[in-house]
Order: structure tokens, then C-alpha cells, then sequence
């Protein structure tokens, strides 16, 4: 028996909409300490790490561990139909291979959802010592990667000397961005070392989607290496990317 009461569908509307833009389908597990969903994009590229403590909900019961595999387009959908005033209720009861999810406003509307037999992968997050950490305004790095678009698919993410730089070139031009401490969009940076590393700009804006949930993101990389983005939820949890870098020719 699972059943959770979240207080404000509208988080878990932009939260569905964040593992969407990257993931089809996956496995929602629940315990007694939370709801947690890592997966890859299906071209195994990028990773998604969503972990949502029983404390973030209004009520949390989980009798044992359930594992919840879902469509998340499907799910977007039914989420759309949320209205900003609703509770959301996630339910599923023993031995029913449906999900219920209630929305509990001004009146009780309930859609029901069949569980999908997906493969679990045990999916294991990069072991990776980052040379740069950098905590930043997520609306700041949005804006850059929407800057870097206009000019290329590609961006190379870099720091040095408390600065953090992105800049890309392409046949349509050349862009540099630069944000720092005095602009109060950087808002802390840590670096072992000077790095850069080249990424794949459609990746970058899909897991944006998950700023709508936190003003303030941590960016962490290392030279030619893995990205790290972590987004931490004010209701409780957080959310990481994961993003594999483009090599430079």
C-alpha cells in the first residue's frame, strides 16, 4: 500500500514536466523514507537523480517498497489538469498494477494510471572529484544557455579566477558570457582547479526545466568531464542532472 498527500500539485506539475524533458518512462521507487527515480535519457547521454523525502509530503504511507513504472508523458498530461489550489493524492493499492492521482480542490477528480513492466536498471551516479563548484542564480545560467543558442548547438562551460564563463561559436556567430560576484547572479565559487569542458546545449535547456522549481541551482564540473547540475527543491528533495561532455575536434 502506497499513499501520499502533497500539499501544492502545482510543484509536482513543474516536477513532472523536469523529468519529461528528458525521460519517456521510469521507475518511481517508493519506501518508508521517500520517493526516489534515476534514469538516462534514451540516448544515454544525460542521467536524472530525483529524490523526494516522506517529510515533503502533508501524509506518507508506504508499506512496502513499491516500484512505480510510468509513462511520463502520460503523466504530464494528467498533471496539466491540475488546478493551482489542488492537493495532489498519489495512491496505489495492493496488489493493482494502476496508480491513482487525485486532485483534491473545490471538488475530487481522479485519473488512474497503468503501471508500466519496465526493466530496472541499477543505474550508478559518476564517481567524479569536480574541480569547480559554483552556486549561482538558476535564472542566470537559463538566460546564458538561451544567449549560447542563438549562435551554436554546443557550449563551453569554463572557470577561472572566480569567474564563470560560457562561450560558443559557430557559422552563426560568436557569444561570451561572462557571470560574477559583483553581478549577484554568482552567488559562491570553488575552485581546486581552472577547467573547461564542451556540452550539448539542447541537453542544458532540458534540464532547465527544473529551474521553475528553485531559484538557485549548483553547477559543477571538471575539465572534458561529466556536468553535474543539482536543483534543491523548497518543499523538500532535490533534483541532479547528470550531462556527458562533447569532445572538441
Amino acid at each position: 500500500m502506497f499513499k501520499a498527500i502533497f500539499p501544492d500539485s502545482k510543484v509536482w506539475k513543474e516536477l513532472v514536466e523536469s523529468i519529461c524533458a528528458l525521460v519517456e518512462e521510469g521507475v518511481f521507487v517508493a519506501n518508508s523514507d521517500g520517493i526516489k527515480l534515476r534514469a538516462m535519457d534514451p540516448s544515454r547521454v544525460a542521467m536524472i537523480d530525483l529524490e523526494i523525502p516522506s517529510s515533503a509530503f502533508e501524509s506518507y504511507e508506504c508499506t512496502k517498497e513499491e516500484f512505480l513504472g510510468l509513462n511520463f508523458d502520460d503523466f504530464k498530461k494528467i498533471m496539466k489538469r491540475a488546478s493551482s489550489k489542488d492537493k495532489l493524492e498519489l495512491e496505489k493499492s495492493e496488489n493493482e498494477a494502476r496508480l491513482k492521482v487525485k486532485f483534491r480542490g473545490t471538488y475530487t477528480r481522479t485519473f488512474s494510471m497503468p503501471l508500466l513492466d519496465i526493466g530496472r536498471e541499477e543505474l550508478s551516479v559518476p564517481n567524479i572529484s569536480f574541480s569547480v563548484t559554483v552556486k549561482l542564480l538558476a535564472s542566470a545560467l537559463e538566460d546564458a544557455i538561451k544567449d549560447a543558442e542563438v549562435v551554436s548547438d554546443f557550449a563551453k562551460i569554463s572557470a577561472e579566477n572566480d569567474v564563470l564563463k560560457i562561450t560558443a561559436s559557430g557559422d552563426r556567430g560568436e557569444v561570451e558570457i561572462e557571470i560574477t560576484k559583483e553581478s549577484g547572479e554568482l552567488l559562491s565559487i570553488e575552485l581546486k582547479e581552472s577547467a573547461h569542458a564542451l556540452y550539448t546545449l539542447s541537453y542544458l535547456k532540458k534540464m532547465m526545466a527544473a529551474a521553475d522549481l528553485s531559484d538557485v541551482c549548483i553547477l559543477m564540473f571538471s575539465t572534458d568531464m561529466p556536468l553535474r547540475l543539482d536543483f534543491g527543491l523548497l518543499t523538500g528533495g532535490k533534483i541532479t542532472y547528470y550531462l556527458a561532455p562533447r569532445m572538441e575536434a
